[in-house]
């Protein structure tokens, strides 16, 4: 029997400056491996972002990003192999393109992108005779996918992860135009938790393409390795620093638990363009001491950060998932997250695991994490139903076989 051969197009996927971006695309793409041929092409837009742009002012801030933005390009190789679980090989390429700002183009992004790509994806389709496509994201990659599709006249599979859809339908309406045209041509839509299915249902008017497919977590059995510190309480956040992740409302709220004597240990993994601001923030409140900035970490590297936690929290808004909570609840952690926001909603339903507070809300944040820091037979607890739930619902290797089955039942 022919081996399934599949597209993947993301731009979102791992390159070799940002290895932690897109993780989890990388890691359901690597687990169905097992069960089918991935093949890998990540649209690298060569057009300096908006968000660089808007420092065109403030020399300082505007070099730093330009030539962060330079060195991930440069560093961004037109093909590698990544080798899945299984120990084969994925070939990953990285075509270039360009167009207009994201906020005059993303509804026609994939337009802009598909005739540099066009070449590249005739030669591949040739040499590995796809049988579905996978689109990770609608704008552009499913636009890209759907324009591709004409010619290769197979299935498409669209994944979208909540954030996307969320900023594409708020911008204007020829992006809701082109979500539900993308949605039309999807023979399956995949979601990553109730949340995001709600948001495709208003845009897609076959519902019975929408399949939820949870995202997984496999730690490396050494990171169980680490130990929390005794006689002070260790509270993680990582995450990309900007604000809808809370990290503010974080500082705000280990500023009250450090005045209410509360000895506290705040770690922040991640980098991004808020840290400047967050550092000041520490030293107004008078919490540099207890507040540490560990910054940017490759996936691997993040494994020890959680084993050595008391507490995960992520009071974050806007959320497309979050991954995070996932890799928290494995390593038997207690977790805190926003009321109302896709996993920690979908989390909760599963069981006692996380807390849920509302966004933008320090008192309650704030309540939260003293009622875990007061009971630590309630932080085991949980920590031992998270691992539970993730070892039922949120492997890795149940996201591949999720994944396959909606596969095989588009091609039928």
């Amino acid at each position: 029997m022919k081996q399934l051969s599949v597209l993947v197009i993301s731009g979102l996927f791992p390159t070799p400056a940002r290895p932690a971006a897109g993780i989890f695309i990388e890691r359901q793409t690597t687990y169905l491996q097992k069960h089918c041929r991935q093949v890998v092409v990540v649209p690298v837009r060569v057009f300096p972002p908006m968000q660089i742009w808007k420092n065109i002012l403030k020399p300082d801030q505007f070099g730093k990003a330009a030539t962060q933005w330079k060195h991930e390009l440069d560093t961004t190789p037109p093909y590698r192999e990544i080798i899945s679980n299984t120990g084969t090989i994925v070939p990953v390429f990285y075509p270039r393109y360009t167009s207009p700002p994201r906020g005059i183009s993303l509804g026609v992004r994939g337009y802009f992108a598909y005739p540099f790509l066009r070449t590249l994806l005739q030669r591949l389709q040739e040499q590995y005779k796809f049988d579905l496509i996978h689109a990770h994201y609608a704008l552009p990659e499913g636009q890209i996918a759907m324009l591709a599709q004409k010619w290769m006249k197979i299935p498409l599979v669209v994944s979208i992860h909540g954030a996307d859809l969320g900023y594409a339908v708020r911008a204007n309406e020829l992006n809701r135009i082109m979500i539900r045209k993308v949605f039309r041509f999807a023979s399956a839509i995949m979601v990553n938790s109730t949340k995001t299915a709600r948001g495709v249902f208003q845009y897609c008017n076959s519902p019975e393409k929408i399949k939820l497919v949870r995202l997984g977590a496999n730690p490396p059995p050494s990171s169980f390795n680490v130990a929390p510190q005794a006689k002070v309480v260790n509270i993680l956040t990582v995450g990309y620093l900007i604000e809808q992740k809370g990290h503010a409302f974080m500082l705000r709220a280990i500023q009250t638990l450090i005045q209410d004597g509360y000895k506290i240990r705040y770690t922040i993994v991640g980098d991004g363009p808020e840290e400047q601001k967050l550092r000041t923030m520490c030293s107004d409140f008078g919490i540099e001491d207890s507040v540490s900035f560990e910054g940017y970490k490759a996936h691997e590297d993040v494994w020890p950060y959680f084993a050595g936690c008391d507490i995960f929290a992520l009071p974050c808004w806007n959320e497309a998932f979050g991954l995070v909570y996932i890799e928290a609840l494995s390593m038997g952690k207690p977790v805190v997250g926003c009321l109302g926001e896709g996993g920690p909603d979908d989390l909760h339903s599963l069981g006692d695991c996380i807390e849920l507070v509302k966004s933008h809300d320090v008192p309650s944040l704030a309540a939260a994490l003293k009622r875990l820091i007061d009971d630590p037979q309630r932080r085991d607890t949980m920590g031992k139903t998270g691992m539970e739930i993730v070892r039922q619902y949120y492997s890795w290797e149940q996201t591949a076989a999720n994944s396959m089955e909606i596969y095989l039942r588009v091609l039928e």
